[in-house]
């Protein structure tokens, strides 16, 4: 799968390896994300210290995980998903829309 939005194309794949893992025994699926969110690459600054919301969420610009469902005696998990859902919510009046300024 491809898309542009690194935390929505993230949650879709988890939520589809998850489903992969449990329906075929012995399964190990490899999810790769990466972010290709330009507006949140610049430098930190003193000034606009509320850019430092995005720099945390997006900084690593890409991860990687492995999932599986039924592990053997070697594998010790770091994480469990416990569940995986998409869903929309109605009742927001405010979309989320990005800006572009001199600080990025």
């Amino acid at each position: 799968m491809l898309y542009q939005a690194g935390c929505h194309g993230g949650g879709i794949a988890l939520r589809l390896a998850k489903d992969l893992a449990e329906n075929n025994p012995g399964a190990r699926v490899l999810v790769v994300c990466s972010e290709v969110i330009t507006m949140a690459m610049r430098g930190p600054s003193e000034t606009h210290m509320g850019n430092l919301v995005g720099q945390a969420i997006f900084g690593d610009a890409a991860g990687a995980a492995i999932v599986g469902a039924d592990l053997t005696g070697l594998e010790h998990p770091l994480f469990e998903m416990v569940s995986a859902a998409q869903g929309i919510n109605q009742g927001r009046r405010r979309r989320w829309s990005p800006s572009c300024t001199r600080r990025g």
